[in-house]
C-alpha cells in the first residue's frame, strides 16, 4: 500500500561523546547499481541524500528493499527474513547517498551549514522540527502524501503525528521517540530487592532510604532534574505537560499549587540527605559512580550500561498509583524533507518508507538496532525487536500500549527547556515563581 504513496524531554547528555559528522557523503547505491540502460540516462536518475544515525550499509539495503517493494520483487520475503544476498543482487534505478548523524539526528545548525555549503541532505532525522519550520528549512509534506491511511491511528501513534502537524500541515514523519527514565546502579540494590518498574512516590522515597542505610553512596543524584517530569504523580497520574507549562496558561493558581507539591516532595529528599546536586562531591554518576539512581533519557542508557561495570537497571518515573498506566515523557525524532531538495516527491516517498513501512523498520532493526528508542509505528513485528532488547525490553513493553498518551517535551534547544533548567538549577526551596521558571507568558 505504501509503494504508490509518500510516506521534546531531552536528548542525550553532553557527558558522553557525540558522533562526529563526516565532511563527505558516500554513495550507498550509485557505483555499480545505476543502470546503464538508455531508458535510465544518468541525468534523469533520482538522487537523494539521507542524513541519519544509520550506516551507509543500512541505507543501501533500505534503498534496495524499497526498489523491491516498488516493483513487486519481494515475494513472500519480509524485512526480518529477506536474504541480504538477494538484496545484494538488486539494481535500483535511483541513487541514495548517506550522511551519518548522532542518534538525535541533525540540528538546525547542521542543516543551515550544509545548505550554505550546497551539500544539503534531502531527508534528515531531527528532534528540532519546530525550529526547522520557523527557519523555513522544511516544507509541509501534504502535497506529496497520497495515502493518508498510512498515518491512521491503527498504524501509527497519532500523538506523534499531531506533534508534527501545524494548522493541518504535516512537517515531519515520526520516526522514533526516547523517554525519560530512572536509572539505577546495580551495585547498590538494597537487600529488599530492586524497585519495581512501576511504583508510587512514597515507595520511591523509602527505596532511597534503604539505599542510604545500606551503602555509603548518594541514593539519588540531582533530584531537581526530576521535577519537570513528575508532576503527574501529584495529579493522580493525569497526563501533564513538561513542568505543567501548558496547564499554567489556562489555570494559573491551580497549576502553581501542583508544581509546588512536586517541589516540596523533591525538597524533602534533599532535606533528608537522599539526594544531592551533581556539583557536590560523590553525587555525579559520570565522575564518581557513587550515585544509586539518577534521571536519564532512554537515548543514553546503552552508554550508561557500558560505563558501569556491574550494569544498570531501569524503572519508570514515580507515579501516584502503580496500578495506573505509565505516562511517557518523550522526545520525538522525525524525518523531515529539506525545503531546498530538488527531489521532494521521491524524498517524501523514501522517508515515509523508512519510517512507516514495517518491512523497512524490521530490516533496519535487524541490521543496526539502537537501544532506547521506541518506533513511531504500532507493528507488533517491529516492536518485537524493541521489547526483546536485553537492557530496554522490559521498559519498552510498558510503552507499547501507552505511547499514544505520551507528553512530548521540548528539545534542549528550546527556550522553555533552558529557562526551566536554569530556574531549577538555582532553586533551593521556597515558593514557586512561575515567571522565573517559564519566562514571560
Amino acid at each position: 500500500m505504501l509503494l504508490g504513496s509518500f510516506a521534546g524531554c531531552r536528548k542525550g547528555e553532553d557527558e558522553f561523546p557525540d558522533v562526529v559528522f563526516p565532511e563527505d557523503t558516500s554513495a550507498v547505491s550509485s557505483e555499480g547499481t545505476t543502470r546503464p540502460d538508455p531508458d535510465f540516462p544518468e541525468s534523469n536518475v533520482a538522487r537523494i541524500t539521507v542524513a541519519s544515525p544509520y550506516s551507509d550499509n543500512t541505507i543501501k539495503y533500505l534503498a534496495k528493499l524499497y526498489y523491491c517493494k516498488s516493483h513487486d520483487l519481494l515475494g513472500d520475503r519480509k524485512g526480518d527474513t529477506v536474504d541480504l544476498d538477494f538484496l545484494d543482487g538488486v539494481d535500483p534505478d535511483f541513487i541514495v547517498r548517506s550522511v551519518l548523524t548522532p542518534v538525535e539526528g541533525a540540528s538546525v545548525d547542521n542543516i543551515t551549514q550544509w545548505n550554505k555549503d550546497n551539500n544539503a541532505p534531502d531527508i534528515f532525522l531531527t528532534s528540532q522540527l519546530s525550529e526547522m519550520k520557523s527557519r523555513s528549512l522544511i516544507d509541509p509534506l501534504n502535497n506529496y502524501i497520497s495515502d493518508e491511511s498510512l498515518l491512521s491511528a491503527d498504524r501509527v501513534y497519532v500523538g506523534a503525528v499531531d506533534q508534527n502537524t501545524d494548522k493541518g500541515l504535516l512537517y515531519g514523519i515520526p520516526y522514533y521517540s526516547s523517554v525519560m527514565l530512572m536509572v539505577g546502579n546495580s551495585e547498590y540494590i538494597p537487600g529488599s530487592g530492586k524497585l519495581a518498574f512501576k511504583y508510587d512516590r512514597e515507595q520511591f522515597r523509602k527505596y532511597l532510604e534503604e539505599i542510604d542505610k545500606e551503602y555509603e553512596v548518594i541514593p539519588l543524584s540531582s533530584g531537581n532534574d526530576m521535577i519537570p517530569y513528575v508532576t503527574s504523580a501529584f495529579t493522580s497520574d493525569m497526563r501533564c505537560s513538561f513542568m505543567m507549562n501548558e496547564e499554567y496558561r489556562y489555570d494559573r493558581d491551580h497549576t502553581i499549587g501542583l508544581v509546588q507539591l512536586s517541589l516540596d516532595y523533591i525538597g524533602r529528599l534533599y532535606k533528608e540527605g537522599l539526594t544531592r546536586n551533581t556539583t557536590q562531591e560523590g553525587s555525579n554518576p559520570v565522575f564518581s559512580r557513587y550515585a544509586g539512581m539518577w534521571l536519564a533519557s532512554s537515548s543514553e542508557i546503552e552508554n550508561w550500561n557500558n560505563y558501569y561495570p556491574a550494569g544498570i537497571y531501569l524503572v519508570s518515573l514515580p507515579m501516584a498509583d502503580p496500578s495506573h498506566s505509565v505516562v511517557p515523557m518523550a522526545t520525538l525524532y522525525s524525518l523531515c524533507v529539506n525545503s531546498s531538495s530538488e527531489e521532494k516527491e521521491f524524498a517524501v516517498r523514501f522517508a515515509s518508507f523508512m519510517a512507516l513501512d514495517p518491512d523497512a523498520r524490521m530490516l533496519t532493526e535487524r541490521l543496526e538496532h539502537h537501544t532506547g528508542f521506541l518506533p513511531g509505528i504500532k507493528s507488533s513485528e517491529v516492536w518485537n525487536y524493541i521489547t526483546t532488547d536485553p537492557l530496554f525490553g522490559q521498559a519498552a513493553t510498558f510503552y507499547y500500549q501507552t505511547l499514544d498518551n505520551a507528553v512530548y517535551c521540548p528539545p534542549t534547544t528550546d527556550k522553555l527547556y533552558s529557562t526551566v533548567a536554569d530556574y531549577l538549577s538555582g532553586y533551593s526551596g521556597g515558593d514557586f515563581d512561575p515567571e522565573a521558571c517559564y519566562g514571560q507568558t
